[in-house]
């Protein structure tokens, strides 16, 4: 009689009843609630999910206030996720801490969103129905549960699912994305690095895409290197152009560009075929380039980068490696070319060219054969070939034009190469200069610079340590340092 006398819709469910006065006397819902039988029985239902919760370890007294404030739509859907997260904790893919952190964060999210959290977790059920191993999918489940923090990481994962990264791949960029990059940029690379919010990791996804580029650079995203460089996206680059930098252990200034803006094109495979390329900047001022894969760079045929100003740098690099085989020209109308990659660069029958200075870095091996390098004769004129094991050239021509020569790495092996009339050439090794000044001749010898046959100064055969004494005045041989 008590039940009815206070307006409560119970249907006459005795147990419904008590529940409901139990309800009521915890504060839970108040008597306005108990009047409304649809309401009223969302709410018992999802109080019978959430006491099946804690039946299995997840705290979720935080999920039973204000319940008398949510729709019917509402209790339902919390109901839905509730029950799909108890299934993946009864199914050990799930700890009871995490169920109870998406639980409290659910607290944020639409009820169209509620219900596309709990198909998530259905399909996840589903998965491991059909055979998906628990290790697996608590790895799925981990990466969903450092999504639920906010309903704009859960559209992120959404997006990055779409980019078919693997569910670790996926577990490391959101990591990185709640920490933030822990690497500096090099010291030359652009400045004011800093972590991006979370809008403006939505602007650098274009950085996990595979890019393949024909005629123009139309279509294809690009932004301040800062912004780039500041991407969590980009630690693995970040990492690479950090450590490339580094090759370099030589005081000579070979550079007399100005500090200019930077812009980068960034993904994580990209291929650029046969064509004439203009960078255009957003207004007239002098920009540098940067050409960035986090995979595997390929360029293929012959290919014209112009970026408008004689003082402009295009920087190419890979985290991983570039891919020149089938590419045999490649020519930069601005002041400095330059290509590193952390795995080998391998420099095969093509033609580089650039207005100032051509450099080449590898964290491996530099290997070069039947290749030529050119200058204008305008600028420094300088190459420069890094690498942190092996340089390894053969058959390497140079304009006259150039003016320096630096190569460094562990071991320097020149076959076939005629060093131009008036350059100045400084080859340093790990061990350096035979006697203080000579290089090793006519065969190989780890961490020294090694002129295994057909080297020349202007023209002048350097065969031995007399011809050397002669005609070898200009080329200086160093340790690297490395």
């Amino acid at each position: 009689m008590r039940n009815k006398q206070k307006g409560r819709d119970t249907g006459g469910d005795i147990v419904k009843a008590m529940k409901t006065e139990a309800l009521i006397s915890a504060g839970v819902i108040d008597e306005s609630t108990a009047t409304d039988f649809e309401k009223l029985d969302a709410t018992l239902t999802f109080v019978d999910t959430v006491a099946e919760a804690v039946g299995l370890g997840v705290d979720m007294s935080s999920q039973l206030t204000d319940l008398g404030t949510k729709s019917v739509d509402e209790l339902e859907a919390k109901t839905n996720f509730t029950t799909s997260q108890n299934q993946l904790v009864e199914e050990g893919v799930l700890t009871a801490d995490d169920a109870k952190s998406r639980a409290e964060n659910s607290s944020s999210l639409s009820v169209e969103q509620l219900n596309e959290q709990s198909q998530s977790n259905n399909n996840l059920k589903q998965q491991l129905d059909q055979g998906l191993s628990v290790e697996d999918a608590t790895l799925i489940a981990e990466n969903e549960t450092a999504a639920s923090e906010s309903p704009e990481l859960l559209q992120l994962l959404d997006e990055l699912k779409g980019l078919n990264l693997t569910d670790m791949e996926l577990s490391v960029v959101l990591e990185d994305l709640k920490v933030g990059p822990q690497v500096d940029a090099p010291n030359d690379a652009p400045s004011g690095v800093s972590n991006l919010t979370l809008e403006d990791e939505f602007l650098t996804l274009s950085l996990l895409e595979d890019h393949t580029i024909s005629d123009s650079f139309d279509g294809v995203s690009t932004m301040l290197s800062s912004q780039a460089f500041a991407s969590a996206f980009f630690s693995d680059l970040v990492d690479t152009y950090d450590a490339l930098s580094g090759l370099e252990s030589t005081n000579d200034s070979t550079s007399d560009t100005a500090d200019n803006v930077e812009y980068a094109l960034g993904g994580r495979n990209i291929s650029i075929s046969s064509g004439t390329y203009n960078f255009i900047s957003p207004d007239s001022s002098t920009y540098d380039f940067l050409i960035a894969a986090t995979d595997k760079l390929s360029l293929l045929g012959d290919i014209v980068f112009n970026p408008g100003s004689s003082d402009s740098t295009l920087i190419m690099i890979s985290a991983q490696s570039i891919d020149l085989a089938d590419s045999t020209s490649i020519s930069f109308t601005g002041y400095e070319l330059g290509i590193g990659s952390f795995n080998s660069l391998n420099v095969k029958n093509i033609s580089l060219t650039a207005e100032g200075g051509l450099s080449l870095r590898s964290l491996d091996n530099v290997v070069i054969n039947n290749s030529s390098m050119t200058t204008s004769g305008k600028g420094a004129d300088f190459v420069h070939l890094l690498a942190a094991n092996e340089i390894t050239a053969n058959s390497l021509q140079f304009s006259s034009q150039v003016k320096q020569i630096t190569m460094e790495a562990m071991t320097i092996n020149l076959s076939n190469i005629n060093f131009p009339s008036g350059s100045s050439v400084n080859l340093n090794s790990l061990y350096g200069a035979i006697d203080g000044k000579y290089p090793n001749f006519g065969s190989t010898q780890y961490g020294r610079v090694n002129f295994i046959q057909n080297i020349m100064y202007g023209s002048n055969a350097l065969t031995d340590t007399s011809s050397f004494d002669l005609h070898g005045g200009s080329i200086t041989i160093g340790t690297s340092g490395l």
